[in-house]
């Protein structure tokens, strides 16, 4: 591990200011799709169910790539791996504006599931560059962008889709990666502190197997029904997938997950909140808008 650190910014609010920008721009992204999804489905004649997946695929690439561009932070140093997380964001949105079909536009939300490691690799570079006396303030302010963010984005989209397209809700996401991303090339040093390590591609793999299978029963088990071979077949594939990845992480030298650290008390307990947090959060950002949009005649 190298030592040598780099000299504080003389600026930490600058820097704390920029990597909040780059939170918003991962929060956004999830809310502002919501209020659209009727509007895109009618646009592209698909399937609620399957124009659902711009949520999933997103949500999906986020947990994946979000303890990979950790690890690769701490290899490569967090403000170059952010920079890089926040192009791939861009391309996403870009890729999305341009849609034409379902496919297009699920494509372009996976890549823009990669904003989901901006907030750990801005955690990162603020216990870095900012005095210790205001690195709890500054990751508890990154925290609450979360929920501002995607609160924000719920209210933007209804303008956007009402006044110019759905295809503008991405033009929008882009502008403002574009400036989060100056924001970090121009005003965020880079750290020469580097961790030495390996990436657990097996690991990466199995989660990503798991998780698709998972996904896909719980989104087409209605159509398919609960107890078709598909459906089962797919949940037994999640099952064991998962299973397999928790024996990987538990052996592996270099884990992508830490399943040992997951079992403290202080750990697990914070995870089940905030995936109670997170199921709330999502079911407004998703559904109050959905069922605003019904006709008046459904009650």
């Amino acid at each position: 591990m190298t030592l040598t650190r780099t000299a504080r910014p003389k600026k930490p609010a600058l820097v704390l200011g920029f990597l909040a920008l780059a939170g918003v721009v991962f929060a956004m992204p999830q809310s502002l799709i919501a209020p659209a999804l009727p509007t895109i489905a009618g646009d592209l004649r698909t399937s609620a169910t399957d124009v659902s997946w711009l949520v999933t695929a997103y949500l999906l690439a986020a947990a994946v790539t979000t303890p990979l561009a950790g690890r690769l932070g701490d290899m490569f140093g967090r403000r170059r791996v952010l920079l890089v997380v926040l192009g791939v964001l861009a391309t996403g949105a870009l890729v999305a504006a341009l849609a034409d079909s379902l496919g297009v536009l699920v494509t372009g939300r996976v890549l823009q599931g990669a904003g989901g490691a901006i907030l750990p690799l801005a955690f990162g570079i603020v216990r870095e560059e900012l005095p210790r006396e205001r690195v709890g303030a500054a990751v508890a302010l990154l925290s609450t962008l979360l929920g501002a963010g995607g609160a924000l984005g719920t209210v933007l989209a209804g303008p956007i889709i009402e006044y110019l397209s759905w295809h503008w809700l991405f033009w929008f996401a882009l502008i403002m990666i574009a400036l989060a991303a100056a924001g970090v090339a121009f005003g965020i040093p880079e750290s020469s502190t580097r961790v030495p390590g390996r990436i657990d591609v097996p690991g990466a793999l199995l989660l990503s197997a798991g998780l698709v299978c998972l996904l896909l029963a719980f989104n087409k088990g209605g159509g398919w029904g609960w107890t078709s071979g598909t459906t089962l077949g797919l949940s037994g594939g999640a099952v064991v997938a998962l299973a397999a990845w928790v024996v990987v992480e538990l052996r592996v030298r270099a884990p992508l997950v830490d399943i040992r650290m997951l079992a403290g008390r202080g750990v697990w307990t914070t995870n089940i909140t905030s995936v109670a947090f997170g199921v709330v959060t999502f079911g407004t950002f998703l559904l109050v808008p959905l069922l605003l949009q019904l006709p008046t005649e459904t009650g």
